[in-house]
């Protein structure tokens, strides 16, 4: 199989994906832009036509990183293939926009999304489930400078946390300072772009996101860099997730259209975790403006944050922890169950 190439815009007015060639620094995945659908329906198709395999488009959540290396992986191994498939991916524009786009756009019926954004929607109504949680363990982390001393939550008493506006972090923030029982009127925050600048040039003492986006990239770039995880602090909430839309579920035959994918795509990514050398071999070819360090760190993480076997697995326990946590956080329009939000859990 030949290379993908980069995405390239189709509209004049909008910026070059950060992952395109002559660009290494990654964008972080979690701003979460509210936008009308167009700006999601913009978005480039990834993948290239194969005769014979029935077709599906699948809209990623955000632009291409390794954080979705499962699912470039299961195309390039051609697992995707071996079903009888052949997957479009689609890049996105935050979990909340491609949750709202899967429930209700003519274009897409199955995508990746948040724990937080999918049981958020489905307190909204939106008529989604989830088939299948990548990231049992949210892998967003408090990142600051080594030399700032920021090491315990308390160390952030008195400092400046800068948060993406918009970003689902914002509420994983807030569960941790209630987790943590922390003071939140003795942490500044400070509103700023989805950049790694405001920690380098002293605006802030620490940022929030994915810990394989911008801590990996400052780890390869040899920075000391100090993380604080959030689910190690007490932040129970599932993340990263492929959903579909209730009716499509409902199908039979899209029903296995989804399953299919969702098998490929937990296969690549207990491929990855066992051989993660393979995996960058193999990813890093697709967007060759990454660098080999940081692909290397980021999917040291990723290997890490998928978890145990079988991957990919949802549990009732999983949501009702992540429910609960959003219901304290005032976060639920209306209360929600984890069988609503979730299709075919496990027997209790």
């Amino acid at each position: 199989m030949e290379p993908a190439q980069p995405p390239t815009p189709t509209l004049g007015t909008r910026a070059r994906s950060s992952l395109s060639r002559g660009n290494r620094r990654p964008v972080s995945r979690r701003t979460l832009i509210a936008g009308s659908a167009t700006l999601a329906l913009a978005a480039p198709a990834i993948g290239r036509a194969q005769a014979g395999l029935q077709s599906v488009d699948l809209l990623l959540d955000w632009k291409p990183t390794p954080t979705y290396a499962g699912f470039f992986l299961a195309r390039e191994w051609g697992l995707f293939a071996q079903r009888g498939l052949q997957v479009r991916l689609f890049e996105g524009r935050g979990a909340v926009v491609s949750t709202r786009m899967v429930a209700h756009s003519s274009e897409y019926w199955l995508g990746v999304s948040s724990g937080v954004a999918s049981a958020i929607g489905r307190s909204q109504g939106l008529p989604i489930k989830s088939l299948s949680v990548l990231y049992r363990r949210t892998p967003s982390v408090i990142f600051s400078r080594a030399e700032r001393g920021i090491v315990v939550p308390t160390d952030l008493y008195g400092r400046r946390v800068g948060l993406v506006t918009g970003s689902v972090t914002v509420e994983e923030f807030r569960a941790f300072i209630a987790v943590q029982h922390l003071d939140p009127a003795r942490i500044a925050t400070v509103p700023v772009e989805p950049t790694a600048a405001p920690l380098l040039d002293g605006q802030v003492d620490a940022l929030v996101d994915y810990e394989e986006n911008l801590p990996s990239e400052l780890r390869a770039d040899g920075r000391q860099i100090a993380v604080l995880r959030l689910a190690d602090a007490g932040v129970q909430l599932y993340s990263l997730n492929i959903i579909a839309r209730e009716e499509a579920w409902l199908s039979p035959d899209k029903r296995s259209i989804a399953t299919r994918v969702v098998e490929a795509v937990q296969e690549a990514c207990s491929r990855l975790q066992f051989t993660p050398a393979a995996a960058i071999a193999a990813f890093a070819p697709l967007y060759p403006a990454l660098s080999r360090p940081y692909l290397s760190q980021a999917m040291s993480v990723i290997v890490r944050q998928l978890g145990h076997q079988p991957l990919g697995q949802q549990t009732r326990e999983g949501w009702r922890a992540t429910i609960e946590q959003l219901a304290r956080l005032g976060l639920l329009s209306r209360p929600v169950t984890p069988d609503e939000v979730a299709g075919d859990l496990p027997p209790a």
